[in-house]
């Protein structure tokens, strides 16, 4: 009979082990749960807006009328990041030329700058605004704005050859890139802007209408204002609305579940836990250790999807299976950093309501905060030696001489040359209205 028992009893308990699943895998609880899908997409995108209004060798702004005459616009770069310019063809109602809807790549895949003539990437483009009409070409008397619309709206391509108007080039010294735009034989040159950013079509796609962000305005009358205004917008808390404070990758993460009234991983104003995986996270991006840690609290737990880290435009995926009640956590390494991660605060996300159902939505991409693990000296953001994409090895770099885990109120942004970006709650959402350094947004999906 007790050997029977004892059978029994290695039956059930390895039922037991078998519905929790294995090391790869979350943890499945013994409760209710709901399946989400999570998507964290790294939205880094505009990094730097420069208006270009006064030709070379002149002392006030103005057009370039002249064969031979030139603008010359310079900017700080990184690696990852694309050039887009844009500047109207005075004599006429809505075109204007740009270096494709794209723009420009600045430097190669081995991060070589890019440097030469660019002229045969720049096209001659209709926005798509304005009928085209001699009398109110922006050159007229009563020309700019006030022509009759045009009867497509789709921005599209008027000449794919400009060599007759123009020649682009770029040189590059020090870190510092020069666009230099020069007037051929045709057109009149007018203001404009250069646009550093991550992503494609920054400023507008072909074959779509214009997206009424300040292009219409440099199309008809050669004015940068009021785009470089909608690009350099700032928040409620005075940090910008769309421009991001670094470009960089985010590492493999996970995201997890608890129910208690504290996230399991970190505290706020606290050292990292020993042995939690948050520091090998924060500096190097492996979330081996802290899914483990996790898992064997017997908490919900899922690596994402991703084995490697994803740049701007991409995401990272994941899959867990939460228990009615339970709270939503989250971290991903910021890589070019020495020990920053993205995560909610220490209360974590309700991702159920008051009567348990289930909630889905980008809605909680402004609980999020960039913060400092506090395990690791901080260095310049994308330039530091101790930094995972150029340290020796994962443990290189001194201790941090504030070991608590806090919020990253401001971050110096060296790469664009942009000054300093002040965040006192470490905001890190695309486009939220307090403003902050647009980085990510979290799509969470009940299915």
């Amino acid at each position: 009979m007790k050997l029977a028992k004892g059978i029994l009893s290695i039956f059930l308990f390895s039922l037991l082990i078998a519905s929790c699943g294995n090391d790869d895998d979350q943890v499945t609880p013994s409760t209710e749960t709901t399946s989400f899908t999570i998507t964290l997409t790294n939205t880094i995108n505009f990094l730097s807006s420069h208006v270009f209004n006064t030709p070379d060798g002149a002392s006030a702004p103005g057009p370039i009328p002249n064969q031979g005459g030139s603008y010359s616009i310079s900017f700080d770069a990184a690696p990852g990041s694309r050039m887009s310019f844009a500047s109207m063809l005075a004599n006429s109602n809505d075109w204007f030329f740009a270096n494709g809807e794209n723009g420009t790549a600045l430097f190669d895949d081995d991060g070589n700058p890019r440097v030469g003539d660019i002229t045969a990437d720049v096209r001659l483009y209709d926005a798509g605004t304005e009928e085209e009409d001699p009398n109110t070409i922006a050159t007229a008397p009563e020309g700019g704005t006030n022509g009759a619309p045009d009867d497509d709206t789709s921005v599209r391509t008027q000449q794919q050859d400009v060599s007759n108007f123009l020649t682009a080039e770029l040189s590059h010294n020090n870190g510092t890139f020069t666009l230099k735009l020069t007037r051929n034989v045709e057109g009149i040159l007018t203001p404009g802007l250069v646009l550093v950013h991550a992503q494609d079509q920054p400023l507008f796609t072909r074959g779509e209408a214009d997206r009424g962000q300040g292009l219409k305005l440099l199309a008809e009358a050669g004015n940068p204002g009021e785009l470089h205004g909608y690009i350099t917008e700032t928040g409620t808390d005075g940090a910008p609305l769309r421009l991001s404070a670094a470009i960089t990758p985010l590492s493999p993460g996970v995201v997890y579940a608890f129910d208690g009234d504290s996230d399991p991983l970190f505290t706020q104003g606290q050292a990292a836990k020993e042995n939690s995986g948050l520091e090998e996270l924060a500096e190097a991006g492996n979330n081996d250790i802290i899914f483990n840690y996790l898992n064997d609290q017997g908490l919900p737990v899922a690596k994402s999807n991703e084995a490697g880290g994803v740049g701007p435009g991409g995401s990272l995926t994941f899959d867990i299976d939460v228990p009615k009640g339970y709270k939503l956590g989250l971290a991903t390494m910021f890589v070019q950093s020495n020990d920053w991660i993205i995560t909610f605060n220490n209360a974590g996300a309700q991702i159920f309501d008051a009567n348990g159902a289930a909630q889905s939505g980008t809605d909680r991409s402004t609980q999020l905060y960039l913060f400092d693990a506090g395990t690791e000296m901080d260095e310049a953001v994308g330039f530091g030696p101790n930094q995972a994409p150029r340290q020796a090895d994962p443990d290189s770099g001194s201790a941090d001489a504030d070991t608590n885990t806090r919020r990253v109120t401001e971050i110096e942004n060296v790469q664009f040359n942009a000054g300093t970006i002040n965040s006192l709650p470490g905001v890190v959402a695309r486009e939220d209205a307090r403003g902050g350094y647009n980085l990510v947004e979290i799509d969470i999906q009940a299915r």
